[in-house]
């Protein structure tokens, strides 16, 4: 089987920021899984603009030499992605405006390219982890195209399909069609996409759940303090103000002094400002700001935590509930969106816009060590479900099946 694989997202492999995160995990270990099977013949395609990101990642990581970039022929699309490649140190200001730029080029003047047309022929199938299609893939009709959509986030904070050309979700939504084949990583997911996109028929639709990395399972550290733990991006539907200021409230309330809060990802400078601003309380001795986390580092800050906190407002699926529980750490995640799908009942599931269902959350997970151990070996059983290899497998048995009926 020969498979144009989108690798847009691992242009990112050499950078520590946020787009190391969920959906470039999910396109690096699909990438890994399909690598494993002889069967699969896979070639590299990259949206131009980070064509020179994808290319230095190829020359310096061994795992990617030996596969093949679909090289980009239009001399326009070169330039631009020179340029975007060029600002990759200017400032945020610098490299937002280039960017904004790009994606206004790309979905107003952008015009399929002859030669790059032609060196689609001898594909039949695409599948992307997460980026849209090119126009010169969407113009080629002899390919099937398979798309992962991971949720409707955009669309739920818009109030509907963005139609603001400049943002990068733009083209996302507004090339999903009739036609195409779509994966989505729950059910949740799934019922939410088939609500925004009716025209899609249920079966051109399949859900697929992600798995976790083989790095994910218990380990020692030397941390020698009692500490929850909580790794996420910084917007608003994370929900990270709302677990801070209750687990203040926690420990102000029962008089806990050996307890802290340890925060992994982002950039914390701006949201520290954000944090004392509503919360009055705010006891900074009390909170570890870790920021970025290796990827090395991460599995013992999961297994040395005394809980993992994940109350997201809403979730495509909720990657990190799974590593943590890979870990044998205790989870405590909302009651909303795709989280119950992960967590079942191996841990405190809460309404996360309610203050009391927090706190008694941190109260059990923190007094009542039986349930804690409890919550550790469910964990670890439930995760056992969800794997890498099971993803790969399902999502090729449903590329097979749709080819073959063709």
């Amino acid at each position: 089987m020969k498979i144009l694989f989108d690798a847009t997202e691992l242009s990112y492999f050499l950078e520590k920021s946020g787009h190391r995160a969920g959906v470039f995990f999910v396109a690096l270990n699909f990438f890994r899984e399909l690598k494993k099977n002889s069967d699969i013949d896979l070639t590299f395609f990259c949206n131009f603009k980070r064509y020179f990101y994808l290319k230095e990642v190829l020359a310096k990581v061994d795992e990617f030499k030996e596969i093949d970039l679909l090289p980009e022929k239009s001399l326009t699309n070169l330039f631009l992605a020179k340029i975007n490649y060029i600002v990759k140190n200017a400032p945020l200001k610098i490299k937002y405006a280039v960017l904004s730029f790009l994606r206004y080029y790309e979905n107003i003047f952008y015009l399929p390219n002859k030669k790059n047309l032609l060196q689609l022929k001898p594909f039949q199938i695409y599948l992307s982890p997460f980026s849209p299609p090119s126009e010169e893939i969407l113009c080629s009709s002899h390919i099937k195209r398979f798309m992962m959509l991971h949720d409707v986030i955009p669309i739920i904070e818009a109030g509907g399909i963005p139609d603001n050309k400049r943002l990068w979700c733009y083209r996302l939504y507004n090339t999903i069609n009739e036609n195409d084949f779509y994966l989505t990583n729950s059910e949740n997911t799934k019922k939410d996409i088939l609500k925004y996109f009716p025209f899609i028929k249920d079966e051109n639709i399949r859900n697929v759940y992600l798995g976790a990395d083989d790095n994910f399972f218990p380990q020692k550290s030397d941390v020698d303090y009692k500490y929850v733990f909580s790794l996420c991006t910084l917007g608003k539907r994370k929900n990270l103000i709302f677990a801070i200021r209750n687990f203040l409230e926690f420990i102000n309330q029962y008089k806990i002094n050996d307890l802290y809060m340890v925060l992994g990802g982002g950039i914390w400078k701006k949201f520290e400002k954000e944090l004392i601003n509503s919360i009055s309380n705010f006891d900074k001795s009390k909170i570890i700001f870790k920021g970025y986390v290796n990827d090395n580092d991460l599995p013992k800050l999961y297994s040395n935590a005394l809980m993992f906190i994940y109350p997201s407002l809403y979730e495509g699926f909720g990657l990190p509930v799974l590593e943590a529980m890979k870990c044998g750490c205790p989870v405590i995640t909302s009651n909303t969106s795709s989280l119950p799908e992960v967590i079942g009942d191996a841990g405190i599931k809460i309404d996360p816009t309610n203050d009391e269902d927090m706190i008694g959350a941190y109260k059990k997970m923190y007094f009542d060590t039986f349930y804690r151990e409890l919550s550790s070996q469910r964990g670890l059983i439930r995760s056992k479900k969800f794997s890498w290899a099971l993803s790969v497998s399902k999502t090729i048995e449903y590329i097979s099946e749709k080819t073959s009926e063709i």
